[in-house]
């Protein structure tokens, strides 16, 4: 019996960061090479399923959340740390002119989170490394 491997979608949700923010031409690009798919999100989208939205799900509005941050935010799905990809696709973003002070890898265990869950835990594991960006 071969082992089903279940691999993450390869996607960038990007919160409170679009067209009209510097850099975001050249994260598109970054992206694209990268084979990853671009997605913005905002609050409609609050209480999905990170896997969900990674996934390309399109979800029936929930109930209108607050906004968890007004800090834009980048949630990557289907680069590896361990390859270095991960690394050298924040690297080239953030060469490009791009200021997105939260970040994030979907994990596991994240991608099953709300998105206001996660964008909840990232400001304050911001908030508790100072507001380093």
């Amino acid at each position: 019996m071969k082992a089903h491997i279940q691999r993450e979608p390869r996607c960038v949700l990007l919160w409170n960061f679009g067209p009209l923010n510097a850099g975001y031409d050249h994260l598109a690009r970054t992206a694209a090479s990268f084979g990853l798919r671009v997605r913005t999100v905002g609050l409609a989208e609050l209480g999905a399923r990170v896997g969900d939205l990674c996934s390309g799900r399109h979800l029936p509005a929930g109930e209108a959340l607050p906004s968890p941050t007004d800090h834009a935010a980048m949630i990557i799905s289907g680069l590896r740390h361990d390859d270095g990809s991960l690394g050298r696709f924040v690297d080239e973003v953030r060469r490009g002119g791009a200021s997105i002070p939260l970040r994030a890898m979907v994990t596991h265990t994240s991608r099953d989170w709300t998105l206001d869950a996660l964008l909840r835990e990232l400001c304050e594991e911001h908030t508790t490394v100072g507001g380093q960006s």
